[in-house]
């Protein structure tokens, strides 16, 4: 009997259905691949043990709708044969895998997937001197490649590249007619730097990742931090498969805040690398969607993983979005982590339980209610004063037209202080127990409250509420205003220049700021000419290497000035969840400073119209500080295991309302918050410039709004009928 043998020819098709399922017209996932290639162009270099620079470019130009992309190196380059052996086939291995070398390149075909599924995909490399392209498309269904014959590197070829030694360029165009929606530059920015198949790469001292504009001549260098968190678990282990044995070196985190845990740009997650360092997949497995593993973490490293990929063990997806949940290896060493996670999240499930005990009942709301509206009136009067704007003061009070009625019906204000608007109320038009729904047609002219209710008991005729109206941004407009049912009334407001502008010359529209891991946000920079003159340079820094700003430097443009205030526009980023810093603009003796906080996914429930909100127990172990407080959220948590906290409310804070305990809470609530208001009372002045000097002054304005208001506190947030008791008793033992 005769046989025939042969090799099994793969279809164009098959080969179509594995471009377009990797890449998915996607232009984020097609310059993942380009990126990783040029690291690993770099990698074998170092490998060979020459120094390199580690650059790798990344172009984008928008041209109408479509936009095109470059990702450029200056590591090896190929040669003509090497371009040859790259691009012809499909899926072999290309990269120095199993030659050992450090690479990412496991499937010896990211690049021809990435180039090919877009539209004009090329490759260009120089090399020894030698130019090579090649194009890569798609022809009637089936994928296609040219490649040019080796010709010299003129020096037109490489000002056109960009290249002026060895290196490589790889070109593609996104159209949204094809490829779908075109990303804009900053989401380019935060979705490359976030994304956790370059995480190492990102955070390689060794590489600078540039993404340039060319449109508008914007340079940035993109890179990646970790959450601030503490290490809950660091441990190696061996897992022992039929494949052999693998060490394991498993560290698990906790952040502070909630973590975003899916995408491909999640900040929470296991990273799981090889003994290379790299990157293959990022899950939380079975807990990716629980609520108790939300804040974690951290890191597995599978050393001799690349073993079982010269073996040809399909461990990792073909469309390289992680391992390959079927193989008996992944579900071993997944077994493995979420045993560890598993007993993690047991601990979280306990934690969380402590604080629901810890759930404030009814009677303790109302006490913490009263007292925070207390605080919230202190902070008010010391420290966020208002300008009043109506007829405060008057001794008729007119009866308002339509039965609503603004006071007064235009206004001017300036960014950073809060204006009181006046708003009379006819009850017996409007009627009593009814609700006025207040409103602003600008989202950068903020309103508190957003709306009024006449309380039945009130048996005034005419009833005077404020609104308190906050500009956002200078040089706008809006108009706000108060309706109920038919009835309305209007006001119009002007947002100008704060007047404080003319004496600090410069100042920053909003001082401070808050957003996510390397997601840009814009800011400006007002300037007063009339003392900062054209011409005039200021110099831009932060204090933080991690909080970035577009500019180093800017020159006052007294032709764009209006008004006398030359407005430049400013962006702002950075990365790791947690961090904050200072922005400084300096120009001769002014300056002026931007707060700037950088925040991941965080759950902040509704905040009221004062600077604080109802304090909440944190049961975080080994705490550093008694208290803490959120400008964002305006809570102020009390930590219960803080030793001499833990003492009198107990370790599930089961003591918290006996007498000692509620003493204890009402220190701590007072002592945060006045310090918070003469923070802010201090702050806003402005005039002290010594660090020490400052929190000498906070120190003190704090002691002093304990001895003004302490009491009152303690009155609202103590049971009164439980410390008289306790009282009486005293006395009772005295007799």
């Amino acid at each position: 009997m005769s046989f025939e043998e042969g090799i099994i020819e793969v279809d164009p098709r098959h080969t179509l259905r594995s471009i377009r399922s990797a890449i998915q017209g996607d232009v984020i996932r097609a310059l993942v691949e380009l990126i990783t290639n040029s690291d690993d162009s770099y990698i074998r270099l170092e490998e060979s043990e020459v120094k390199v620079d580690g650059i790798i470019e990344i172009t984008y130009k928008k041209d109408g709708h479509s936009c095109g992309f470059a990702v450029r190196d200056f590591a090896e380059g190929m040669s003509h044969e090497e371009i040859r052996n790259n691009f012809r086939k499909y899926g072999t291995a290309t990269s120095g895998l199993k030659a050992g070398i450090r690479v990412r390149g496991y499937f010896g075909q990211g690049a021809k997937d990435a180039l090919a599924s877009m539209i004009d995909g090329k490759i260009c490399s120089f090399k020894n001197d030698i130019f090579v392209e090649c194009q890569l498309f798609i022809e009637d269904k089936t994928p296609k490649y040219r490649i040019s014959e080796p010709i010299k590197a003129t020096d037109e070829l490489r000002k056109l590249h960009k290249i002026y030694g060895n290196g490589t360029v790889a070109y593609f165009k996104a159209d949204p007619n094809i490829t779908g929606r075109v990303p804009q530059f900053n989401t380019i920015h935060e979705s490359l730097a976030n994304n956790y198949l370059l995480r190492k790469i990102m955070t390689n001292p060794q590489r600078q990742v540039i993404l340039i504009d060319e449109n508008s001549g914007k340079s940035r260098r993109l890179r990646f931090m970790p959450p601030e968190g503490k290490e809950i678990l660091s441990e190696e282990f061996i897992l022992s498969t039929k494949y052999g044995d693998f060490p394991v070196t498993f560290s698990l985190w906790r952040a502070e805040r909630e973590l975003s845990q899916s995408g491909d740009d999640r900040l929470g997650g296991i990273l799981i690398v090889d003994d290379k360092n790299v990157v293959l997949g990022i899950s939380l497995f079975k807990f990716d969607n629980e609520p108790l593993a939300s804040h974690f973490f951290g890191e597995a490293r599978i050393s001799n993983f690349r073993d079982l990929l010269i073996k040809e063990e399909p461990v990792l997806k073909d469309d390289r979005s992680g391992l390959d949940t079927r193989h008996p290896f992944c579900q071993k060493l997944i077994l493995e982590l979420e045993k560890r996670l598993g007993e993690k999240v047991e601990e979280e499930r306990k934690r969380r339980q402590r604080e629901e005990s810890s759930i404030i009942d009814r009677e303790e709301n109302q006490r913490f209610r009263k007292a925070i509206s207390i605080l919230n009136e202190i902070a008010t009067l010391e420290a966020e004063s208002q300008i009043f704007l109506g007829q405060m003061g008057t001794k008729e009070i007119v009866e308002p037209p339509n039965g609503l009625y603004f006071y007064p019906q235009s206004a001017r204000i300036t960014v950073g202080k809060r204006y009181a608007f006046e708003l009379r109320i006819n009850a017996h038009t409007i009627g009593r127990n009814s609700t006025i729904k207040i409103n602003s047609s600008n989202a950068k002219i903020a309103i508190t409250p957003q709306e009024i209710t006449i309380p039945p008991e009130d048996k005034n005729e005419i009833i005077q509420k404020y609104i308190t109206v906050e500009g956002k941004e200078s040089n706008i407009e809006g108009i706000i205003s108060a309706q109920s049912g038919k009835k309305l009334a209007e006001a119009r407001v002007f947002v100008v220049p704060d007047k404080d502008l003319f004496v600090d010359a410069m100042k920053f529209e909003p001082e401070t700021l808050t957003l996510r891991p390397n997601k840009v946000r814009e800011v400006y920079l007002l300037v007063y000419i009339k003392k900062i003159e054209g011409g005039s340079k200021i110099i831009l820094s932060s204090d933080n290497a991690a909080i970035h700003i577009s500019e180093n430097e800017i020159f006052v443009n007294e032709a764009e000035a209006t008004r006398h205030i030359f407005k430049y526009k400013l962006e702002i980023w950075g990365e790791g969840e947690g961090q904050e810093g200072m922005i400084i603009a300096e120009c001769d003796n002014y300056s002026a400073l931007l707060e700037v906080k950088i925040r991941g996914k965080e759950k902040l429930e509704p905040r009221g119209a004062g600077m604080f909100s109802e304090p909440e127990f944190s049961f975080e172990d080994s705490p550093l500080q008694r208290t803490s407080y959120s400008s964002v959220t305006g809570k102020i948590t009390i930590y219960v295991n803080f030793p001499s906290i833990k003492l009198y409310l107990g370790e599930n804070c089961q003591y918290r309302k006996s007498l000692p305990a509620q003493v204890l809470i009402a220190d701590l609530v007072a002592e945060r918050c006045f310090f918070e208001i003469a923070k802010k009372k201090v702050e806003s002045t402005g005039m002290l410039l010594r660090p020490e000097a400052k929190a000498d002054r906070i120190q003190r304005d704090a002691l002093e709004l304990s001895s003004k208001y302490g009491e009152k506190v303690h009155k609202a947030l103590v049971d009164q009928n439980l410390l008289n008791e306790a009282k009486r008793q005293i006395d009772k033992n005295k007799t």
